[in-house]
Parts: C-alpha cells; sequence; structure tokens
C-alpha cells in the first residue's frame, strides 16, 4: 500500500461481511413491516364501526409485503361472522397482490379492504381501514424516528 497501511482483511471477507449486514438489515426491515402490517390488521378488524352481515368486508382486510415484486408475507383470514366469508377473503388477497406487483424496487407494505363496496361504506361514515391506516402510519414513522434517533 502507498501509504504504508497493510489491511487485516482480504476483498472476500469484506464481501462476505456485507452480505451478511445487508441480510440481517433485509431481516429487520421485514420484522418492521409486518409488525406495522399485523397493527393494520388488528385495528381494522376490530374497531371496523360497521355491520357485516356477509364476513366478507372484514374477511377482504388484510395486507402482503413484497419485495421486488413477488409476494413474501400476508396476513388475510376469513370473519368470524356472516355467511359468506370466503369471497371477502379471495378479494382482499387478490388486491394486495395485485398492487403489490407494481413495486418493483424494495420492499412494500399494501394494507387493503378488498371488497368494492369498502370506499362506500366509509363515505357513510363507517370506519373500515382509514382508522387503521393512520394508526398504522403513526407506529411505521414512531418506529422509524426511534430506530434513526439511536444511528
Amino acid at each position: 500500500m502507498k501509504n504504508g497501511m497493510t489491511p487485516l482483511f482480504t476483498y472476500d471477507e469484506l464481501e462476505k461481511w456485507l452480505d451478511r449486514f445487508q441480510s440481517k438489515a433485509e431481516d429487520k426491515m421485514l420484522v418492521f413491516l409486518q409488525a406495522g402490517g399485523e397493527k393494520f390488521i388488528q385495528v381494522a378488524r376490530r374497531i371496523g364501526s360497521y355491520k357485516d352481515q356477509t364476513g366478507n368486508l372484514r374477511s377482504s382486510v388484510g395486507y402482503v409485503i413484497a419485495k421486488d415484486g413477488e409476494v413474501i408475507k400476508e396476513n388475510f383470514k376469513e370473519s368470524d361472522k356472516g355467511t359468506d366469508k370466503t369471497t371477502g377473503k379471495y378479494k382482499g388477497h387478490r388486491l394486495a397482490e395485485e398492487i403489490s406487483l407494481s413495486y418493483t424496487g424494495g420492499y412494500v407494505l399494501v394494507g387493503v379492504a378488498g371488497m368494492e363496496y369498502a370506499a362506500a361504506v366509509e363515505a357513510k361514515g363507517y370506519d373500515v381501514v382509514t382508522g387503521a391506516n393512520a394508526q398504522c402510519e403513526k407506529y411505521l414513522r414512531d418506529t422509524l424516528k426511534s430506530i434513526f434517533s439511536k444511528i
């Protein structure tokens, strides 16, 4: 070396360390996004102020996490109440997956109420996912602020 310093590691060792660091960072990112998704569905499924006779609307509430356009985590489940819950679960999952496919540059968390009438229910003054979205966003922002304040 020009300045008289000799590295105590090889380029391959450095590359291996960086790969391990990136892998751990991605694992943490997935845990972070999953916690946000769980907050979203917990609030939306619990607080939804509407009467869901078929169970489809609550069953359509869920999330997917995708990386580079490929779904890697998801949470959709049929409602405990109602007459036809399968349709809602299917439509919610399909919508969230469709949206996530358009994000090909890293990670994305997509939370949805997948029934086509969800917006109409919200327009009548009922909370389907608006409150859940606000709480999820607050959780993610607060967590990021906490992480970055430690750096």
